[in-house]
């Protein structure tokens, strides 16, 4: 990937970690901002860094996923509860060419060496804005559509937006 400026670089290099420790419910298609889900953005980098292991490698279970609008929601469930957890959104800067086009995404964990046994699960929503500028610069179209191939995720997710011209 050429940087056609550093605006547009910056964004895509955006790297905000979801943080959350504690037991929450809800529906994946439940999207909308509260103060009961952790927040981050996602990292869109070299297809070689999807391993995400630079952000990392703990384990989980992924329970839940779904696009709505700009945000995916995840629900995940981990061993922990005596330090804080990160969890960061990994994607692959190049796109596969399908119709219609498709991205590996990686969902890294770091437990930060929590060695506690509580079962957490957790509610994370992650702002794919970055992706759509991405997506946006690379085809120079304003609306489109993105496969999110993400391991272990139960349903499609399915990422599209339209041109949002006055």
């Amino acid at each position: 990937m050429r940087i056609k400026n550093a605006t547009a670089f910056a964004w895509s290099l955006v790297v905000l970690y979801a943080i959350g420790c504690g037991e929450n419910s809800f529906s994946p298609a439940d999207v909308a901002p509260d103060e009961t889900k952790s927040s981050g953005q996602i990292l869109v980098t070299d297809p070689d860094a999807t391993t995400a292991g630079e952000w990392g490698t703990d384990g989980f279970e992924l329970s839940g996923a779904a696009i709505t609008g700009d945000t995916l929601a995840v629900t995940v469930s981990y061993a922990g509860g005596c330090k804080e957890h990160l969890f960061t959104l990994v994607s692959s800067s190049e796109f596969l060419e399908s119709n219609p086009v498709q991205v590996v995404v990686v969902l890294a964990h770091n437990a930060n060496g929590d060695r506690c046994e509580a079962w957490i699960t957790q509610d994370y929503l992650f702002n794919l804005t970055p992706l759509k500028v991405h997506y946006q610069e690379a085809y120079q179209q304003d609306a489109g559509v993105i496969v999110l191939l993400l391991k272990d995720a139960p349903d499609d997710l399915v990422y599209e937006f339209a041109d949002e011209a006055p």
